[in-house]
């Protein structure tokens, strides 16, 4: 038996030993390839939420974290894994950004929030990231990435190392194909479970219009700056531009709506965010002000000069960019 021969059979034989660990997903009701048990899931999420808490700072606002917490455990409440204990943190952070652990550890940024304009989507946000627990998809990413590392150190003792960076770069390339379903997938969650507390799931578009955005803002700074265009890598940045599929799976959920409906929330969620700190750019900071449009005929220009961000960052931060001005009896957000 040649040593070719001999690679190819232990890489089988691994791969049988690996793929037989399976569990029933929660959300589907199929067998899921996993090498991750429960136990060992919540391990790695409390873990890895020590480990965040040391990197990133916890944003100094018991009542916002109050808030977000709220919102978070009804959606948990939910889904389809409520028996586990979800824990829900707002970071002191400028970048723009969402993101889950597995074990029900999810995190939003100040730096998100401050673009957001109403609780609902703010669930909206919590939605989608809950929606990743109950799939488990970190606990599948985890257990392909284990099963690449273990292929490639075969390969690498076997059959040299070259053998074994090739197997790498092939393992990313497969393991970055699941993006785009598991957010899908995310979304749809998301938009059920808001829809059986009483938000509309139309709110889960709301936000990637939202962050759909600043991608467009980002292209008016370069050509007003005269540079390249910076790609937005944020939550969401997935979706492409008017998402058939994305708009299917939330008009899925509407066959969850309850008899109790929400309202979307928009001045009850600027009041929780007045005073939060606000990363103008790489030099500068601010923090955000709300206040009542009261004064007939107010608009963007004039909020501006009143204001350390210029007219089209004010409307893209209130949601109105590239067109729009305050809406009269509404509250807005400006940066001083």
């Amino acid at each position: 038996m040649t040593i070719k021969n001999t690679v190819s059979g232990f890489i089988a034989a691994t791969l049988f030993a690996a793929l037989s660990g399976c569990s029933t997903n929660p959300v589907s009701g199929k067998n899921d390839f996993t090498l991750i048990n429960q136990k060992q899931e919540l391990a790695i999420g409390a873990e890895g939420h020590k480990s965040i808490m040391k990197q990133k700072k916890r944003y100094n606002n018991p009542q916002l974290q109050a808030y977000v917490n709220n919102i978070g455990q009804q959606l948990a409440r939910q889904s389809h894994r409520s028996d586990i204990s979800y824990t829900f943190t707002v970071l002191d952070d400028p970048t723009v950004n969402a993101f889950a652990l597995p074990g029900g550890y999810i995190y939003v940024t100040t730096g998100l929030m401050a673009y957001l304009n109403s609780e609902g989507e703010l669930a909206g946000v919590l939605g989608h990231e809950i929606g990743h627990v109950t799939a488990k998809h970190g606990v599948k990413q985890q257990s392909a990435g284990a099963v690449g590392a273990i292929l490639q150190s075969i390969l690498a003792d076997q059959a040299g190392v070259t053998a074994g960076k090739g197997f790498g770069q092939l393992g990313q390339a497969l393991l970055s194909g699941y993006g785009r379903d598991h957010e899908l997938q995310a979304d749809k969650l998301g938009a059920e479970y808001l829809a059986r507390v009483g938000y509309d799931p139309e709110n889960m578009i709301e936000v990637v219009s939202v962050l759909k955005s600043q991608e467009e803002f980002e292209k008016y700074q370069a050509q007003k700056e005269g540079r390249k265009v910076q790609a937005y890598h944020g939550v969401f940045s997935s979706h492409p531009d008017n998402d058939t599929r994305l708009k299917e799976v939330i008009r899925q959920a509407n066959k969850f709506k309850t008899q109790t409906t929400r309202d979307a929330g928009h001045d009850k969620y600027l009041k929780q965010i007045d005073g939060m700190p606000f990363r103008i750019d790489k030099n500068n900071n601010g923090r955000i002000v709300v206040g009542r449009a009261s004064t007939p005929g107010l608009t963007y220009a004039t909020l501006a000069q009143k204001s350390k961000v210029d007219e089209q960052r004010l409307r893209l931060i209130n949601g109105m960019f590239p067109k729009g001005q305050p809406v009269p009896g509404r509250l807005v957000k400006v940066i001083q």
